[in-house]
């Protein structure tokens, strides 16, 4: 082949390509419509939750049910994190209070779910978390029962030993922060660093879409 017609064969398969491409961004376009542009990850086919049962911290159990009709603010993590936890928390408590003046703050919950139960007691979470802030909530449950749930938001987390103290153990869990819509089901997953403010306007963002 000639070098002409080696630039006229490239010219072409690079038209097709772009036409291609074109093609199925426009269709993906309609599909999706134009999702709101978050510090994170949005999921414009939310994704529904398996079952799952925790226990509250008023003692109670919590499931699937306890998600319906509001929105949720999801964090795991254990009362006893020297750092990420008390960082996260005090941003979701600065988030509270700004979709509270905005008056985006009547449908919304909440929720720290503790991956230590064994140190995490319902009486311990309840005082924890409200330290923060009175109307955040807590919950817990053993490794069966967060497996579910955790696998679902995509998170993790491990025990770490301490072999000079092992009472004194740490958890490495991941710090993102998931929304679930009124439906129970996964709409969003806040990646860190998070920025209260940012995360107001990205919330909004997201019941308005």
């Amino acid at each position: 082949m000639t070098r002409r017609g080696k630039l006229l064969g490239m010219a072409l398969v690079g038209g097709l390509a772009l036409a291609l491409g074109w093609v199925l961004g426009e269709r993906l376009f309609r599909h999706l419509g134009s999702p709101p542009d978050i510090a994170g990850i949005y999921l414009p086919d939310a994704q529904a939750l398996p079952s799952f049962q925790l226990v509250h911290q008023s003692g109670r159990p919590f499931t699937n049910n306890d998600l319906l009709g509001h929105w949720t603010f999801l964090y795991f993590g254990y009362s006893y994190c020297p750092d990420v936890c008390p960082l996260a928390l005090t941003d979701l408590n600065r988030l509270q209070r700004r979709l509270a003046t905005a008056g985006a703050d009547g449908d919304t919950a909440y929720l720290f779910v503790s991956v230590d139960p064994q140190r995490d007691t319902p009486e311990r979470l309840r005082e924890y978390v409200t330290y923060f802030n009175p109307k955040f909530q807590g919950a817990t449950g053993s490794d069966e029962a967060l497996n579910p749930l955790i696998k679902a938001l995509h998170a993790f987390y491990q025990r770490v030993d301490n072999p000079d103290a092992p009472e004194r153990y740490t958890m490495d869990h991941t710090s993102t922060i998931s929304l679930i819509d009124p439906q129970g089901r996964l709409r969003a997953i806040f990646t860190p660093p998070q920025d209260p403010v940012r995360m107001a306007t990205d919330f909004l963002a997201i019941r308005a879409a």
